[in-house]
């Protein structure tokens, strides 16, 4: 009885936008399987050499980085539902084309294409989140968020394994049902949340609403500063999407052992996201960062040495506690630093950072790999994370600013 008194009151808290919002994330990170084996299609299917897969992935990384710039000015411009939409139908169509693209040119254009539509959603949901919830609740809200998708983050690639030995193109089919799927529950159930113009009454926010707005979060050096650091831990897990199922098929472990080391990462997060967030919301956020990006650092060292299924999946184990500090507090603090009328604008820029990671370290990490070796790839991430944790120390002044126009 208790433990149901805690749910209700948990689910209580938060208007049912934001609940269906959730839901349909669950649905759609269910069926979030093509990205994850998208460089072993590309080498076992296509026949392409690893750093060639890693530079095609990175492609999706320059999709994702100029979507977030778009989708979160978009948001702003739109509104969250109208880039909702745009996003997930328009994925859906994209992701069922892939495996039908069989000139080379085409499918990286179509991989390009792929990720500047089915990420421009991102900043429109985040900014939504903003505009449902009360500041005092956004941490645990995110945390919610990230829990969900996570929740698929750790069942998606073990079904992705069992896929890919009847078929690849089983993983495309799943990933555009599950992203139709969530397009029609936005389409029938999800009201537009962008903030009424007509209270933006304030002389500061009038000054900034009137600037071009992509400028305005360019300028914020608090902004800039966060999703440059952002960046170096967020290329260092995509390693984990890009190079590592290439490192393990090297050391002679088969497909499905990549998909439980994955499933890892999401397992982690699903049962310790929630008390981490409890544990880290009333830290200050500079220090909670600073130990991310040295939690990241421990554990892509533990990397270097690791050669079977359970030590690979120890290091993502470690990395991945860093991972849940970095994503629980970051958004919260770009929503702090945020003028109402930017939030997609703010959002999109640090979205941007997570797309411009995934661009370069594919195939960052696909060149080292195959001209240097593991060792000197892992290293390398050791030392990404330790100038991570010093790029995040000298935050911690700014990170304490309020919003411009909003002190």
């Amino acid at each position: 009885m208790l433990l149901w008194s805690r749910l209700r009151a948990e689910v209580a808290a938060y208007p049912r936008t934001f609940w269906v919002l959730w839901v349909g994330t669950l649905v759609n990170r269910l069926g979030l399987v093509v990205v994850p084996f998208l460089t072993l299609y590309l080498t076992t299917e296509r026949g392409l050499r690893p750093s060639m897969a890693a530079a095609m992935l990175s492609g999706y990384g320059l999709g994702a980085f100029l979507s977030s710039f778009a989708g979160g000015l978009l948001a702003d411009r739109w509104g969250r539902r109208p880039v909702l939409l745009m996003g997930l139908l328009g994925g859906a169509a994209l992701v069922a084309l892939v495996p039908f693209a069989t000139a080379l040119p085409a499918l990286a254009v179509l991989v390009i294409a792929l990720g500047f539509v089915t990420e421009s959603y991102r900043p429109a949901v985040s900014a939504a989140i903003v505009d449902l919830v009360a500041e005092e609740q956004r941490t645990r809200a995110f945390a919610l968020f990230y829990w969900v998708i996570n929740v698929g983050t750790a069942i998606a690639p073990v079904l992705g394994g069992v896929l890919v030995l009847w078929s690849y193109d089983l993983l495309f089919a799943l990933d555009a049902a599950t992203m139709l799927v969530y397009g029609l529950v936005v389409a029938a159930l999800i009201p537009e949340t962008r903030p009424d113009r007509s209270a933006e009454d304030s002389r500061a926010e009038a000054a900034i609403v009137s600037e071009a707005r992509a400028l305005v979060a360019l300028r914020d050096p608090a902004l800039l500063g966060l999703s440059a650091c952002t960046l170096l831990l967020a290329a260092l897990m995509f390693q984990s999407l890009s190079v590592l199922p290439l490192v393990m098929a090297s050391q002679g472990l088969p497909e499905t052992a990549y998909g439980f080391v994955a499933a890892t990462n999401g397992l982690v997060i699903v049962l310790l996201s929630l008390p981490i967030a409890r544990l880290v919301e009333r830290r200050p956020p500079s220090a909670v960062l600073v130990s991310a990006a040295l939690l990241f650092a421990a554990g892509f060292a533990l990397h270097v040495p690791a050669a079977s299924l359970a030590s690979h999946a120890a290091a993502t184990a470690v990395w991945t506690l860093g991972e849940i500090a970095l994503v629980t507090v970051a958004p919260v603090m770009v929503a702090r630093l945020s003028p109402d009328a930017l939030r997609g604008a703010y959002q999109g820029v640090y979205g941007a950072a997570w797309g411009l990671a995934f661009l370069v370290a594919p195939l960052a990490g696909g060149i080292v790999f195959e001209e240097v070796g593991r060792e000197a790839l892992w290293l390398g991430c050791v030392g990404v994370g330790l100038v991570a944790a010093l790029g995040f120390a000298g935050l911690a002044t700014l990170l304490r600013q309020p919003a411009p126009g909003m002190a």
